[in-house]
């Protein structure tokens, strides 16, 4: 690939304008080696108008991430919290999580004040005149 020679399967509708493209595939290039360093792979592609374009950034087993790409540790609670999911978590599901004791293993030390939680209600069934 060349600025003369397109590469293998180029179409051949966009071979008068292949050194305009060749030109976007430098400059894709350099982008690319710009912010993800020398090395990496990657893929692009050509629209019917003559516009490159980034399909894909392979990453390669062992090769360092970039700085900007590594999740930063956030010295703030609230904010880890939010940014990772846990802050959409329920405060009695996140108690129970952490082992703090719930409504279940209070019950037996205290039975009359749950009985008047739960009153018995009179159910009319179905076939009865009310639902007439």
């Amino acid at each position: 690939m060349s600025l003369l020679t397109p590469p293998p399967g180029f179409p051949p509708l966009l071979i008068p304008v292949w050194p305009l493209i060749w030109v976007q595939v430098l400059v894709l290039r350099a982008w690319v080696r710009a912010t993800y360093g020398k090395g990496t792979q990657y893929h692009w592609s050509v629209t019917l108008c003559g516009r490159v374009y980034l399909t894909s950034i392979d990453w390669v087993p062992g090769q360092a991430a970039p700085e900007w790409l590594r999740p930063a540790a956030h010295p703030n609670a609230r904010l880890a919290a939010a940014l990772d999911g846990t802050g959409l978590t329920p405060a009695y599901a996140r108690a129970a999580a952490a082992g703090a004791p719930c409504f279940a293993d209070c019950v037996p030390a205290a039975p009359h004040r749950v009985a008047r939680l739960f009153v018995p209600v009179p159910c009319l069934k179905p076939d009865t005149h009310a639902f007439r």
